[in-house]
Formats: structure tokens, sequence, C-alpha cells
């Protein structure tokens, strides 16, 4: 039997048939004896922080460890010590993985990929575009997208939907890593303590550590619960705090915003089961007039099995396949959705300056009848966009000490 391998550093997951065999994240404690990985080393990474690495899994290259030790003295080593652990199961099952990965690695990362995992001894009978497979035996519209979130960044994969689905596009956007998600809830989190109970547990590596794990133990397992209570024990002493979903919601949303800004109004994006559980990210998306598919937890895995022979090549020369045929049906496009009104002014505390006009000190200019903010300096809902920006009622735009919130005013 061929096992199927997830290459996700939020979750590295094998699979015999739909059943998971092995799930964990793609982090690393490099130690002078030794090398532990996953859930113990991402326990132990706010206390040796220098000696843990979380981007071997994405890089996929040779480039030296910033604290090398033991056998592991780069990127690839860890890759080939971490599969490595999963080898034993692999065996057990024939040998053999079926590899499914992100839509964003290079051919040259690919290529590292498949020379370390030939070294460990494990045979790829396949290899395929993780986002076709995990939409391959779904409804879905003729233009659709895929949603999934890694440690470092997001991937959103265009798929185009008919007799089959095909990869057409892939971006990643890094703002939106799961790392960069928990940091920023936190730092919430952190501030809640501060102002309630005058301990930052941030101040000390260990009570860093008891709150990173309560945080992301909530996240992975779903967020379901309305509220998060977090206790930090210290000395002799512990300390607890309360705080809501929704202002971990809000502390997502300006991220949230730069995976809707990748993707166009009215689209339809089918989430992995990780992104899915991401507190507040339907909400925003649906906001921004984007409908989320929740994908289960088997899509990908019963993907790969129900198109085994598209998958594994007849001539054993392995070829990433980035389309496969389509098991769902084509359901209709989403009925149009109805324009939001055009931005036409920037509200300044109590006063709306209309954009382009030379009192505003915002660098637009008009492109039709929308505004396109041009300025390597500003911010746009918290993050610095990559390329001019069209400017949306409700938008919140920081330049200098200057704070604006994009309006609408009705003639």
């Amino acid at each position: 039997m061929t096992c199927i391998l997830e290459l996700n550093d939020a979750d590295l997951t094998l699979y015999r048939n739909e059943r998971v065999l092995y799930s964990a994240p793609g982090v690393a404690l490099v130690l002078d004896r030794e090398v532990r990985f996953g859930d113990d080393a991402l326990r132990l990474s706010r206390v040796h922080p220098r000696q843990t690495n979380q981007q071997y899994l994405t890089r996929l290259n040779a480039d030296p460890l910033p604290a090398p030790g033991g056998r592991a003295r780069n990127h690839a080593d860890l890759v080939y010590l971490h599969l490595q652990e999963l080898k034993p199961l692999i065996d057990a099952e024939g040998g053999a993985v079926l590899l499914a990965v992100p839509g964003i690695l290079s051919p040259d990362q690919l290529g590292v990929l498949l020379g370390v995992i030939q070294e460990t001894g494990i045979a790829v009978r396949g290899f395929v575009d993780a986002a076709v497979a995990a939409v391959a035996t779904r409804e879905a519209p003729a233009q659709t997208y895929h949603l999934d979130v890694m440690l470092q960044r997001a991937v959103i994969t265009a798929l185009e939907v008919n007799h089959e689905v095909r990869k057409s596009a892939a971006q990643e956007v890094a703002e939106c890593g799961l790392n960069r998600l928990l940091e920023g809830w936190i730092n919430v989190i952190a501030d809640r303590f501060v102002r309630e109970t005058r301990f930052d547990p941030l101040h000390a590596a260990a009570t860093e550590q008891q709150l990173f794990n309560q945080v992301y133990d909530w996240v992975n397992a779903g967020a379901e619960r309305p509220e998060l209570v977090v206790e930090i024990v210290h000395g002799d002493h512990t300390r607890r705090v309360e705080l809501n979903r929704s202002a971990l919601e809000d502390k997502a949303e300006q991220r949230f915003r730069q995976l809707a800004d990748a993707l166009p109004r009215g689209a339809r994006v089918f989430l992995s089961a990780r992104s899915a559980r991401l507190p507040g990210l339907h909400r925003t998306l649906r906001a921004l007039d984007i409908e989320p598919l929740a994908l289960p937890a088997d899509a990908l895995p019963r993907g790969c099995l129900d198109n085994l022979p598209h998958i594994v090549p007849e001539d054993a020369e392995l070829r990433l396949v980035t389309r496969l045929p389509h098991r769902g049906t084509v359901i209709p496009s989403a009925a149009a959705v109805p324009e939001r009104p055009a931005a036409t002014h920037a509200l300044r505390g109590a006063e709306a300056l209309p954009l382009g006009s030379p009192a505003l000190a915002l660098p637009v200019e008009r492109d039709g009848e929308a505004f396109l903010l041009r300025s390597a300096d500003a911010l746009v809902n918290g993050a610095r966009p990559t390329a001019p920006r069209a400017l949306h009622p409700g938008d919140r735009v920081t330049l200098g000490e200057e704070e604006y919130l994009i309006i609408a005013v009705a003639d």
C-alpha cells in the first residue's frame, strides 16, 4: 500500500488511505546530542529559540543552520532526519509514498526534496499538487480557489474546473502564515496579562512558552470555545486571564484582509481543514464578498486515492501532476455580488477630504472610478501593499502620523 505524504510545515501529515498515521508541525530543535521534531520541538521553541528551526520544509536547500549541531548542519539535513522519523511507518505500509505538495515550490526545491527522500530509502510513486487533489472530488464552480496555511505563509491556488481540475496559478501571502497569526494573538493576550495582573508573560522564556502552548492548542483544536482562558504559572503564583474569541478575531482581521485582496470579489474559495480552523477567517472573507467553502479533513487523501492511475506514472518517470479528472459536478457561478460604492473620500478625524484633493497627503491617482494608492510608506489595514492598491470603503490607511478611514460619500 502506498502512503500519502502531505508536505505542509504547519502540519506534515502521513496518511494510509484516509487514516492519519502521523501529523506534526515541521519544527526541529537541534541540540548537541539529539534533534527533536514536531510537537516536542514546538513546545520548547520559546525556551530554545536559537536552536529551533521552522523553515527547512519550505526552504528545501542546503543553506547552513544558524546553530548547527550533531547530525544537522543545514536545512536539507533536517528534512532528511525528519523523514527518517516517518520511515518506519512508511516501511510498515510497503515503503512507498505519494507526495502532495503546495503549488509555490520551485523546480529546484522539488528536486532537492526528491533527492533527500531518495537518500532515506523511501520510494516516491507519484507527485501531485495538493490543492488540485483536494478539490478533485468536490462540487466546484468553473473558476475557484484553494487556500491553505503554512507556518510562514498562506498559499492561494487558482483552479479551473470543468471535466478536470487544473492549477492555473499559485501565490503566497507571507503575512498570513500561522506563525504571524500566533504572534499577533500572543501579543494581545500578553497585553491583557499586563493590564489585569501587572505581569508580563513574555518577560521570561518559560512563561512565554506556557502562553504559546495554550494559544496553539486552542487554535489547533478549532478555536471552538467562545472564550480563551490562559493560565500562567510563575513561581508560587498562578495568573489567569480570559479573552473573548472576538478579540482575537479582530486582531487577525487585517491579515485576513490581505488574503481577501488576493481574491476577486464574489469568489468561492475552498479552505483546507487547517485554514478553516483559524478564528475570524470565515467572518472576514464573507464580509468582503468572498464565499469560504470548508473542505473535510479527508479531502486530500480522498482526491489522491480516487485518482491513483492519473498520479502514479506507468513509465515510472516522476512528473508533478497539476491536473486531475474532476469527479464532482461543476456548480453554477455565484450570483453577481452587488457592487460596493466606490471610495470617494478619506476621513481624517472628523474631516472628510476628497480622494485626489491637494489638501490630502495620500498619494493616490484615479483609475476609472477607483482610486489607487501609490506609496511605499503607507500601510493599508495594518499591512504594506506590494503594488498600487485600489482603495475601498472601510480601508484604514496609515501614513506617518496620520490615519485615514476610506469612505464613500453618496451624491
